[in-house]
């Protein structure tokens, strides 16, 4: 896919492009790139060799080694590319100090559920939701007390790194306040306001990653419903597991890079 057939893809989005898995993704402050759709590289990893009581912890990262040679080259390289659903929702723009700021720490969210592999916790940015239901739902306690409640199921596919990582990089970035109550950590990109008017509704975050074994989890991400808070929610979640090569804020019309942060330690 040219540059050209990119900028175009992207055009009127505040989402980055798609990118297909055969084409790298690497962030580097002007370049041009979009992201991959996870739900793609989720079918792809479900071929993954899998880890079992009659295979030895080195027999397996042999395998997983085996398996990721097979895989198109960025994904070999760590120049993979997620962007989350909602990427634009992360922006704001403070005219005093001229600066588009990007909220990094409200892009993912930390989860915890059980897979077949056992319960994970992971830092996760969600980037596909799809088969979504959406029920009207009557509670009724043992006193007879009702409530109308909501009853939500839906499959979702993420790239999940560590909350031990993310927890570090996060302290590398500044905090900015938004709209919400609280200061999050964010990062930031000088702009003119009349240029940051423009770009703030096509704004995005993009995050590169490298693989991390055993490269995919799948499981139920499940919220039960109560009296005080009458929605329960029912996710299938598959989550490719990665490890943070960098973090950029992209012009979703054009692909163009505008700022790129990196951990200062990868794994």
């Amino acid at each position: 896919m040219s540059w050209l057939t990119l900028a175009a893809l992207a055009v009127g989005s505040a989402n980055a492009a798609t990118l297909p898995l055969s084409q790298s993704c690497n962030l580097v402050v002007g370049s041009y790139v979009g992201a991959h759709a996870t739900r793609d590289l989720v079918k792809v990893l479900t071929h993954a060799p899998v880890h079992d009581e009659f295979l030895s912890t080195e027999q397996h990262a042999k395998q997983i080694d085996a398996f990721i040679a097979t895989l198109p080259q960025g994904a070999k390289d760590g120049q993979l590319c997620v962007s989350p659903k909602d990427g634009d929702a992360a922006f704001g723009y403070d005219a005093d100090a001229q600066m588009m700021w990007a909220n990094v720490e409200a892009a993912s969210g930390t989860r915890m559920f059980r897979t077949s592999a056992g319960r994970i916790t992971v830092r996760d940015v969600v980037s596909d939701e799809w088969d979504t239901v959406i029920a009207d739902r009557v509670m009724t306690n043992a006193l007879g007390a009702s409530v109308d409640g909501l009853n939500s199921t839906g499959k979702a596919a993420s790239v999940g790194f560590t909350t031990a990582q993310m927890d570090a990089f996060h302290r590398e970035l500044p905090y900015h306040r938004f709209k919400s109550a609280f200061a999050s950590r964010s990062m930031s990109v000088p702009m003119d306001p009349s240029a940051g008017r423009e770009l703030k509704p096509h704004a995005t975050l993009v995050f590169q990653y490298r693989l991390r074994s055993p490269l995919l989890a799948q499981g139920l991400d499940v919220q039960a419903a109560t009296m005080e808070s009458p929605v329960s929610l029912a996710v299938e979640k598959s989550v490719v597991l990665a490890d943070l090569i960098a973090v950029g804020i992209v012009d979703g019309r054009t692909g163009k890079v505008l700022a790129v942060k990196r951990p200062t330690e990868t794994p």
